[in-house]
C-alpha cells in the first residue's frame, strides 16, 4: 500500500520515538492490510500502548480498519495514561495524515473521550458516526455501554452508546490476563456479529464488524489461538539493542519493614517519594 506518509518518520513524529521492529512489522504485515491479529502478546515496557499510533497511521493508509478504536484496561491511572498518549498523538499529527483520516486539525480534529468513574465523558465519539475517534475506559464503562446497559447513560441513550461501540469498531484490551471473563465476553461479541437473534445467518456487508485484539504480555492465551492469529517479538526484534536491554534488565526486590507509628498507605506515600527524588 502506497501512502502520502513514511511510516518511522510520522511514527516518531507522533510518538517522540523512533518505532521498534515490531511496531514496523505490525504496521506492514497486518494493520496496514486491513488485517488483525488475535492477539499481541508483547513484553512490558516495549509499547503496547502504541498500537493505538500503528492504528492510526494504518486507518491514514487506506486500510479497511474499523474507525472507532476503543482502548480498554481495567486500571484508573492506565487509562488516564492512555488518554494523555492519545491527546499526543492529535496534538502532533502531521498534515498528510489528518488529511488521510479526513479530518483537518483543530476545527475536526480527531475526537477522543475518556470513559471511568469520576470522569466526565465529553461526548465528542458520540457526534460523528463517521469520523474516526478514540475511546479510552474502564471495563464497567465500556461494557455496561456494549451490552445496552450503559452506566450512569439514561435509558434513551443506551442503545445510540451500544450501537458505536458495536459497531465498527476495533477494542485494544490491554493487560488481557487480568479480566479473562471480560475477554471471553469481547471474543463472543466478536464471533456473534454476523448472527441475528434466533441463530440464522446472514452476510450483511453494510454493518461494519466490531473487533477485538488483546493485548498481553504474559503469553497467557496464546496456544488457544488459531495457528497465525498471534502477533509476539521475532528472534530479530529481540536483538533491537533496546529491546534486549529492557528484557535482560535486573529487577531487584526490597523489604522495607513498616513502622508501627504509619499507617501501609502513609509508608509507601514516603517511600515512592524517597524513590522518585533519588534517595
Amino acid at each position: 500500500m502506497t501512502s502520502a506518509f513514511d511510516f518511522d518518520d510520522t511514527f516518531e513524529a507522533l510518538t517522540g520515538n523512533p518505532p521498534f521492529g515490531w511496531q514496523k512489522r505490525l504496521y506492514e504485515d497486518w494493520l496496514s492490510r486491513g488485517r488483525l491479529p488475535s492477539i499481541v502478546d508483547i513484553p512490558t515496557g516495549l509499547g503496547k500502548t502504541a498500537v493505538m499510533a500503528v492504528w492510526l497511521l494504518a486507518r491514514a493508509a487506506g486500510a479497511d480498519l474499523p474507525r472507532r478504536l476503543v482502548y480498554v484496561v481495567d486500571r484508573r491511572a492506565v487509562v488516564d495514561q492512555a488518554t494523555r498518549f492519545a491527546e499526543q498523538l492529535r496534538a502532533k499529527m502531521p498534515g498528510a495524515l489528518a488529511t488521510g483520516l479526513g479530518l483537518r486539525k483543530g476545527v475536526n480534529s480527531l475526537p477522543i473521550s475518556t470513559l471511568r468513574g469520576g470522569f466526565a465523558d465529553n461526548r465528542d465519539w458520540l457526534e460523528d458516526p463517521v469520523k474516526p475517534a478514540i475511546i479510552v475506559g474502564t471495563i464497567d464503562m465500556i461494557g455496561s455501554r456494549l451490552l445496552f446497559q450503559g452506566y450512569r447513560v439514561s435509558r434513551n441513550m443506551r442503545a445510540y452508546h451500544a450501537g458505536f461501540l458495536g459497531v465498527d469498531t476495533l477494542v485494544l484490551l490491554d493487560e488481557a490476563h487480568l479480566c479473562p471473563p471480560f475477554e471471553a465476553l469481547l471474543r463472543r461479541v466478536a464471533d456473534c456479529r454476523d448472527r441475528q437473534f434466533g441463530g440464522e445467518s446472514r452476510n450483511d456487508a453494510a454493518t461494519p464488524p466490531f473487533r477485538l485484539i488483546s493485548l498481553s504480555a504474559t503469553g497467557r492465551g496464546v496456544a488457544d489461538m488459531p495457528s497465525g492469529s498471534v502477533f509476539d517479538l521475532s528472534d530479530r526484534d529481540r536483538e533491537e539493542p533496546i529491546v534486549r536491554q529492557r528484557l535482560t534488565a535486573r529487577k531487584r526486590l526490597g523489604v522495607t519493614e513498616l513502622p508501627e507509628e504509619q499507617s501501609l498507605v502513609e509508608c509507601m506515600a514516603d517511600r515512592a517519594v524517597e524513590l522518585g527524588s533519588g534517595e
